[in-house]
């Protein structure tokens, strides 16, 4: 498979993963199985593109409207106050531009909290459920094929979607050479690689059908030369103090995974626990400079 960014054929495997794994927790945690009857294929390979250096899964496997529809039923799908969107409001408000769209708008938690600076904003997402919400919101939002948009705009603004995408190459594409006006700018948030997400192991969430690429700071790098794009900016969101109690009780659980352990192992599990909550608030304090975030920010803008 060549990479889907930049078309080398020239790529690494860092992870293989089989497909009977992945069912088996999908059912466990979210209740239903995600992956078509059909599917043949018995593992997925994530690979790391040798030139462009962006990850991504080999087959990919990308979900549809209905699969998001299902999963956004979880109430912590759309988080109404992410960093990103304060660290995006805050460039929005610095920079002004007549108008801006978001691509992958969600329920409309960025486009609420930049209503007060009173821009031409719109949005557009593909899960209808979703839309409903931002129209009652009085949002202006729409279910509309973003390669059908054709004005322009001063910010275009990308939070958790490039991962999702099966065309992020023509995605990107379209966004700088036909949405985006000249001097605009481009604002792109993804899972950090090399942040909270690294330290997990196996994150469902972070792999197909719902992530099925990961974009580190040195594929932007690539991406702004690809695109012609000046990378003007870039943030790493710190570790949340609720991912850092996660990743402590993930060391103990790891630790405890057979169903047969001993009553002693199982005291001890519930002690180390007990431990964690006690004393994390102290040791996050030292501790969260050591890990990033679960997501990083590029800004970009168009020079010509």
């Amino acid at each position: 498979m060549i990479c889907p960014l930049c078309d080398s054929k020239r790529s690494v495997i860092v992870r293989r993963t089989s497909l009977l794994e992945l069912k088996n927790d999908w059912i466990s945690f979210f209740g239903f199985d995600p992956f078509p009857s059909d599917l043949i294929v018995k593992e997925f390979d994530k690979k790391r593109c040798v030139s462009c250096h962006l990850e991504f899964f080999d087959p990919p496997l990308y979900g549809d409207a209905a699969f998001y529809a299902k999963i956004s039923k979880h109430f912590w799908y759309y988080e109404q106050n992410k960093w990103e969107f304060d660290v995006a409001a805050e460039v929005v408000s610095k920079l002004m531009p007549k108008n801006l769209l978001e691509i992958g708008c969600g329920e409309g938690c960025f486009l609420e909290k930049i209503l007060p600076l009173g821009l031409d904003a719109e949005g557009v997402d593909i899960n209808k459920d979703a839309i409903e919400t931002c129209k009652d919101k009085g949002l202006n939002v729409d279910t509309k094929n973003v390669f059908n948009i054709t004005k322009t705009y001063d910010m275009v603004v990308l939070f958790e979607v490039l991962e999702h995408m099966e065309n992020a190459k023509e995605l990107i594409s379209f966004v700088t050479s036909k949405l985006i006006s000249s001097g605009g700018h481009l604002v792109i948030s993804v899972p950090n690689p090399e942040g909270y997400f690294k330290e997990l192991g196996t994150v469902l969430l972070d792999m197909p059908p719902h992530h099925n690429s990961s974009w580190s700071l040195r594929t932007f790098e690539h991406l702004s030369v690809q695109f012609g794009m000046q990378l003007i900016d870039y943030k790493k969101e710190p570790l949340r103090y609720v991912h850092y109690v996660g990743l402590l009780k993930g060391v103990v659980k790891d630790n405890f995974t057979s169903s047969s352990i001993s009553l002693k192992q199982r005291v001890s599990r519930r002690l180390r626990s007990l431990v964690i909550n006690l004393f994390s608030p102290l040791t996050y304090l030292s501790d969260r400079e050591k890990v990033d975030g679960q997501t990083h920010m590029v800004i970009f803008k168009k020079t010509n």
